[in-house]
């Protein structure tokens, strides 16, 4: 299943982000380009996180890369 349809990023792929580190909505969106550019997968990706027990920063605002 896509986790990010605009980027076509899996729900396994940010899984496999967050699992090598990543903590945050910015740092999945640094890992994989999701949430780079509508933005609308950006609660289903931070509820990822926090069902990880992750960081609260999840929710921080992502600079989306120009190009």
């Amino acid at each position: 299943m896509f986790a990010c349809i605009c980027r076509a990023v899996t729900s396994d792929e940010v899984s496999a982000a967050i699992d090598g580190g990543a903590a945050t909505v910015a740092a999945v969106a640094r890992a994989t380009r999701a949430c780079t550019s509508c933005g609308t997968c950006r609660e289903r990706i931070a509820g990822m996180i926090s069902d990880r027990g992750s960081c609260p920063r999840a929710a921080e605002p992502v600079a989306v890369p120009a190009g």
